[in-house]
């Protein structure tokens, strides 16, 4: 029997959005073929995806001992992904890779041709998927079938599959999408997927989008007539019914214009129904001119809370250089509306468009202040492969990173020093931090400041902090055997506190994980002020493969090469607040928390306020009636003033 393995990995920052929605399609579809009376297929648990680490990753596919592993790949899983992929191929030689999503895109040759794809899956991927299992299986049974262009390739070369072979690229007949997704059956109804109590239902209403932005990888660019390419409301709305049942604390629909879909008016109307009584809040992405006010009120009363409504430039040049039509005054008086309804809006703007130079950029964030619309989030141009902006790179003189997110770096309008510039200055303006990179996780303080009564104590399944007393009574190869047993029990985001913190037991302790996690994110806290080049140079010993955070924090650099910056491992040190320390001498190497007892908070704020730092961590012995007005004035590891 053909055993295959479904995996997804998350967004660093958010593991309780990895619901793999596409593992749980490919399923329901292999389902609705009759395969799974002859095939196990077995999406890998969230539990062990959204945060293990990457040897409990790997033990928990190899254990399985699977023929064919199927792995998602987005721009924020898809170096991750194929590094635990050739790490699992060490234990499973024979393992089939097969890889689909976003990513999978004929120009984007470092995913086709890495030495852990064997297959790749080209666009919509539920009937390419069954097909390419059955042809598998076949060949595992040594039955001869007529593959086109089959000759000297390892794998069956089904329609909609791409294979790298001996220098040279390989594919299929194209697969064309399907014309209606009715006999997709729902992999939420079916058990397929899981979704925890208090996390997000990510749920699909279409296939389509009438638009042709040419930054965009939306995948659903199928002409203006929808057709078949949706799905039916009432399979929509018993997906919304059992997410309630299962406790998601928000509903995001997977869908791009969701106020355009021709069944609107019937969704909202049957989730005005069965969303009650207390609503779970809705999340969608909108088309701002078509925003009317009997839209808008259908949607607030269907539970809808926060809404994504691109404007991404008022330059109406660069609107049209990507393809993007947008009537800006319709587009701003149907915003506003969401405003009136008190609908958390998220206002997106890309930096780095075709066309847009600083004045323009800044005139687009006046233009939002003239239409009385509310914040705004700024966002760096992704080149992605497979779009528009891509084929015409050259062009636009465009330059881009050449792994995720693609970041680009310069282009006719804007050199890297200018935008990089226009970046901070805008997101200063929009009180966004400048040094901030996103999808990166967060330490919890909570455990900072907890004490250690053994030499190591650790936290959570999979371990996520530990806790370490570096006086303890163990030589340094005792403290690398600590390491090398907990190297499979680690989570994707590790936090160490360190206790009378000794540089020589930390990377003792910390080598033999790090070396079996090459792509896991460390946070180490330290409560003694150690010297900064002897964090730098640690650091940069530090076992570590260059990733995807790694490239969201190029703008980092005051020029564009290397295109990334090391952000692992971060340092903090915890300082207690009347220790002398001047935190910018750690500028660019660690972070300075200060501890601070609770009944002396009102004397340190503003101590703490003119020296600077990143936080404050409140040690509550006892809270006084001081605490609502500190808190006013109270940051939480974020930046504090610096005078």
């Amino acid at each position: 029997m053909l055993k295959i393995v479904l995996l997804q990995l998350p967004v660093p920052n958010n593991p309780a959005a990895n619901v793999p929605l596409a593992a749980g399609y490919l399923k329901a579809w292999a389902y609705n073929q009759g395969l799974l009376e002859r095939m196990q297929i077995e999406i890998v648990p969230r539990a062990i995806a959204d945060r293990g680490g990457d040897r409990l990753i790997c033990n928990w596919i190899a254990a399985q001992q699977p023929h064919v592993l199927g792995i998602s790949l987005y721009t924020w899983n898809s170096e991750r992904s194929l590094q635990l992929v050739s790490q699992l191929k060490q234990a499973l030689p024979k393992l089939i890779v097969v890889v689909g999503g976003p990513e999978v895109q004929r120009n984007n040759t470092w995913v086709l041709q890495h030495p852990a794809v064997d297959i790749a899956v080209e666009g919509e991927g539920e009937q390419t998927f069954s097909e390419l299992l059955l042809a598998l299986e076949h060949q595992q049974q040594q039955i001869s079938l007529p593959m086109h262009n089959q000759a000297q390739l390892p794998y069956p070369l089904v329609a909609g599959t791409l294979q790298y072979h001996a220098g040279q690229l390989h594919a299929g007949l194209p697969r064309p999408a399907m014309g209606s997704l009715d006999p997709i059956p729902s992999p939420y109804l079916l058990g397929f997927l899981e979704l925890r109590a208090g996390e997000i239902a990510f749920i699909e209403c279409s296939r389509w989008c009438p638009y042709g932005c040419t930054f965009c990888l939306y995948g659903r660019n199928m002409g203006t007539k929808l057709g078949g390419r949706m799905f039916g409301s009432q399979r929509v709305l018993a997906e919304v019914a059992w997410a309630r049942q299962q406790g998601a604390r928000a509903i995001h629909f997977v869908e791009a214009n969701l106020n355009l879909l021709p069944n609107f008016r019937e969704l909202m109307h049957g989730l005005q129904s069965i969303n009650q009584p207390e609503p779970t809040p809705i999340y969608a992405e909108l088309r701002g001119e078509h925003l009317k006010p009997e839209s808008v009120e259908a949607l607030v009363q269907a539970g809808l809370t926060v809404a994504e409504v691109g404007l991404q430039s008022a330059n109406r040049t660069a609107l049209q250089a990507v393809g993007r039509r947008t009537d800006l005054e319709k587009w701003a008086e149907g915003t506003r509306r969401l405003y009136q309804h008190s609908v958390d809006v998220l206002l997106d703007v890309i930096l780095g468009l075709p066309e847009d130079d600083a004045t323009s950029t800044h005139a687009t964030i006046e233009w939002i202040q003239q239409q009385q619309l509310g914040d705004y989030d700024i966002f760096t141009l992704q080149v992605l492969p497979g779009t528009g902006v891509r084929n015409d790179a050259k062009r636009f003189g465009m330059q881009f990173q050449d792994r995720p997110p693609y970041y680009i770096l310069a282009n006719h309008w804007l050199n890297y020093q200018q935008l990089r510039a226009l970046r901070w200055d805008l997101r200063e303006q929009a009180g966004l931090d400048p040094l901030a990179i996103e999808g990166m996780p967060q330490p919890a303080c909570d455990v900072w400041l907890q004490t250690c009564e053994q030499a190591i104590q650790v936290i959570d399944q999979p371990i996520r902090t530990i806790i370490l007393d570096c006086r303890a009574n163990l030589s340094l190869t005792e403290w690398q055997e600590q390491g090398q047993h907990y190297a499979d029990q680690v989570a994707s985001h590790v936090v160490i506190v360190a206790h009378h913190s000794d540089l020589a037991v930390i990377e003792a302790f910390c080598w033999p994980i790090a070396q079996a996690n090459l792509t896991i994110h460390w946070d180490v806290v330290l409560d003694q002020p150690l010297a900064p080049n002897a964090l730098r140079q640690l650091q940069q010993r530090w076992p570590h493969t260059i990733g995807y955070l790694d490239r969201i924090a190029v703008y980092r650099r005051w020029q564009a090469e290397p295109a990334w910056v090391q952000v692992t491992p971060r340092w903090w040190i915890r300082c207690d607040w009347q220790q002398a320390l001047d935190p910018l001498s750690y500028e660019g190497i660690a972070e300075v928390v200060w501890q601070v007892d609770a009944d002396q908070a009102s004397a340190a704020i503003p101590v703490l306020n003119r020296r600077g730092g990143m936080g404050i961590v409140i040690e509550a012995k006892q809270f006084e009636p001081t605490w609502q007005e500190l808190s006013e004035h109270l940051a939480i590891l974020a930046p504090l003033p610096h005078d």
